[in-house]
């Protein structure tokens, strides 16, 4: 990690025309021409209105580039000279050095620039004196302790800034190259992940974030909206075999950047970028951490940079959530594991994976079995770690049916980290489904937003709850919200249409199938709308019932394909034919398909709730009374 360590020592961050000017000794109409004609490295800040910076570093390796060659020096340009009236003083002080990058000793810390003028830090003493100048002796005087003041102020925000909460803002892929976008996207999850080790640092999560990614949104509007005090933001920029990435810390209160710096590594180096990052940022926060506490902020989950990047490809395959995608995801995970049988974090990740395939018409007698066993590879490799049961909870009851089992890694899962509002939610879905503790499911579910406010699936999951709860206007007024932030957002559909369903308002119902199943992608799903919507049109919702359920019977009997049987019962118990409805309830129940759990609070089966097979069913699968 030399090439970091060094930047880290030399590099600077120049945040305006002016101070670019400066450090290259020429005027900001000059250095502005030079970035259209000759390729001067400035970058615009997103959303941040004609915002701009750059790095000393890079304009050094600029100036020495053949481009420049006899060309841009003091002699060779007219623009050259000093902007006229340019007079007076100027503070430069970029965390606690000039931009020579000399510390901030009693010459150093306070550069006074004028073109008229020798450096103030020369190495001949005689220059460093101000009593032949007297314009500038009492210039000095007065501006001094302004100065100090400044300096003063500057000290107390890079010792403690005060934040107590912080997102991390999806990297810009600068390269490109979409192939490289899940580089960029896992640079950002990790220090998610790592940032959230930080003492009294509420994180928001991924799911928050995300939703920003290639928005161009004044910064200051995004922390607002996200309700922190700071921003993390950056780019990244893969080059062969090296990796240029650029980092900033804003705080959101002000608008201020208070932390900024550039790494160039090479691609076997990420491992460590991401410990180096993670740890700088952290030492900005809170600059008083315990070795335990930076060790685990800066903890990565394997030293193979191979096994690193198909980790991250792993991510970022699941976090597309589709069926191929997540086969993708598993591929390249267990490619991971392979070249780091020790990686739990991998084997988390998988669990993940395997955990949610049903929802994507896969089997869950083969996937809950697989996700049981990555999340317990994973805790056998790694105890500390807390998702891994939060995984186990939300399998354990729903495939498994052990509630009790379920709880209690939902509750392991929060002890580890009761801050992960995943964890939360999912513990809140879970006793939501199963009924007779809706308080309780509220209760988490409230605890999960305040965590992370403004996640929009936490949002879908409280408009699910209070479905359940019989609130059924709150929970369409909720979900509505969330389609008017974000109406690609296709699980908010999926909530409108259940409690449209609820309020037996049948033609807002068959409207968002529709746009769920469009916003799907997937094929089954939109000629299920479609089936829904045909039949609807010709003869109301008993219509629409009929063609949807032969839709999806038809889909059971293709090969390869699977299809919740607890789906079809719920549409026959909302026709009126239970004989039927509880011979799809059996078959369900035989392959162990995980909606089961919701037979007594799903709204379409009340219906089924007088009639004894109902708690006989219930019994057999153990929902509690």
């Amino acid at each position: 990690m030399g090439d970091i360590s060094a930047r880290q020592t030399t590099n600077q961050r120049l945040d305006s025309w002016k101070e670019i000017a400066a450090f290259l000794g020429r005027d900001e109409r000059t250095v502005r021409r030079w970035e259209k004609e000759r390729g001067l490295p400035v970058y615009r800040v997103p959303g941040g209105k004609g915002r701009i910076y750059s790095y000393t570093d890079e304009l050094t390796t600029w100036l020495a580039g053949p481009q420049n060659s006899g060309v841009i020096s003091p002699s060779s340009d007219t623009d050259a000279q000093p902007e006229a009236g340019r007079t007076g003083a100027r503070l430069t002080v970029i965390d606690g050095r000039n931009l020579d990058g000399r510390g901030p000793d009693n010459c150093s810390a306070i550069a006074i620039e004028d073109p008229s003028f020798a450096d103030p830090c020369s190495a001949e003493p005689s220059l460093r004196h101000t009593a032949a100048h007297p314009r500038w002796r009492t210039a000095v005087l007065v501006m001094a302790p302004i100065f100090a003041v400044a300096i003063l102020t500057l000290a107390t925000l890079y010792r403690s800034p005060g934040l107590d909460s912080i997102a991390v803002l999806p990297f810009t892929n600068a390269g490109g190259d979409a192939n490289t976008d899940y580089l960029s996207d896992g640079i950002t999850e990790s220090l998610i992940d790592s940032l959230a080790h930080v003492p009294e640092l509420r994180v928001r999560s991924r799911s928050s974030v995300f939703r920003y990614k290639g928005k161009d949104v004044d910064v200051q509007k995004m922390g607002n909206d996200l309700g922190v005090s700071a921003l993390v933001s950056g780019r990244v920029v893969p080059r062969g075999d090296t990796i240029e990435v650029s980092a900033e810390l804003t705080d959101v209160r002000d608008n201020t950047v208070i932390w900024g710096q550039h790494y160039s590594i090479k691609s076997s180096e990420i491992i460590s970028l991401q410990q180096r990052m993670a740890g700088d940022i952290a030492d900005k926060l809170r600059s008083k951490l315990s070795l335990a506490e930076k060790q685990q902020v800066t903890r990565q989950g394997t030293q193979n940079p191979d096994a690193y990047d198909l980790y991250l490809k792993g991510r970022y395959a699941w976090n597309k959530r589709t069926r191929p995608d997540l086969e993708t995801a598993i591929s390249y995970l267990n490619e991971a594991i392979a070249k780091d049988p020790s990686y739990a974090l991998a084997y988390s990740v998988l669990a993940d994976a395997y955990s949610v395939l049903p929802n994507y018409a896969a089997s869950p007698s083969e996937n809950f079995p697989k996700s049981n066993a990555a999340a317990r590879k994973a805790l056998e490799l790694d105890p500390t770690l807390a998702h891994p049961h939060a995984v186990l909870g939300v399998n354990e009851t729903q495939y498994d049916w052990d509630f009790a089992g379920g709880e209690a890694e939902f509750k392991k899962a929060l002890e580890l980290d009761p801050s992960d509002a995943s964890a939360h939610q999912w513990y809140a879905e879970s006793l939501d489904r199963i009924g007779g503790r809706q308080q309780e499911a509220l209760a988490e579910i409230n605890r999960a937003r305040q965590l992370d406010p403004q996640s929009p699936v936490i949002t879908r999951e409280l408009g699910g709850i209070l479905t359940t709860a019989g609130q059924y206007d709150q929970a369409i007024a909720i979900c509505q919200k969330l389609v008017a932030d974000d109406p690609t957002f296709e699980i908010a559909h999926d909530c409108l249409a259940k409690a449209y369903w609820a309020k037996h308002m049948y033609p807002q119902v068959v409207e968002e199938f529709k746009i769920e199943g469009r916003l799907s992608g997937i094929p089954e799903e939109v000629g299920f709308a479609d089936a829904l919507d045909q039949g609807f049109r010709s003869a109301g919702w008993k219509g629409a019932l009929t063609k949807a359920i032969a839709y999806r019977e038809a889909q059971r009997i293709k090969a390869g394909d699977y299809f919740s049987a607890e789906e079809i019962a719920v549409m026959y118990a909302d026709l009126g034919d239970k004989d039927q409805a509880f011979r799809w309830l059996n078959i369900a129940y035989q392959e162990h398909d995980w909606l089961l759990i919701g037979l007594k609070t799903f709204i379409p089966f009340a219906p089924l709730r007088s009639d004894p097979r109902f708690a006989e069913l219930a019994h057999k699968i153990g929902l509690p009374d």
